[in-house]
């Protein structure tokens, strides 16, 4: 039963996680963006399918716990592309921030917009104390 819970949990949060990574990536047009950035629209489906492919290969690693042995010349690369591309993910939320205000107004949730980010913080702080309590 209690093992039951916990893959039910762990599914429903990855589950989660991952829709609102890929809405997130999806509503900060990331992709084409950065392709109107460098003028390299032929390779939209290119980035995506890298994107794609990062994502599914760290998930493999971080699950099978495996480790690759890189050497410091090629992990500097990786840091610094890992960087910039939080920086634009960063930058874009920062022109996306009206989005609260804009469902509270379009969709009329002035009463319940406020429990919703209430229960986002309090879902994503216990959440976080649970793994760094128990899974640590």
């Amino acid at each position: 039963m209690y093992k039951g819970l916990i893959i039910v949990t762990g599914l429903a949060g990855g589950l989660a996680t991952g829709t609102a990574v890929a809405s997130f990536i999806t509503l900060l047009d990331i992709v084409p963006r950065l392709s109107q950035l460098t003028n390299s629209y032929q390779y939209i489906s290119f980035y995506e399918k890298i994107i794609t492919m990062g994502v599914v290969v760290t998930t493999i690693l971080s699950f099978l716990g495996l480790n690759i042995n890189i050497s410091k010349l090629v992990i500097v690369p990786i840091g610094l592309l890992s960087g910039v591309f939080i920086g634009l993910i960063a930058a874009a939320l920062a022109e996306v921030v009206n989005v609260l205000p804009i469902l509270k107004r379009r969709l009329k949730l002035s009463v319940y917009l406020k429990y919703t980010i209430i229960a986002i913080a309090l879902g994503k702080t216990f959440g976080s104390l649970f793994y760094w309590i128990f899974m640590k």
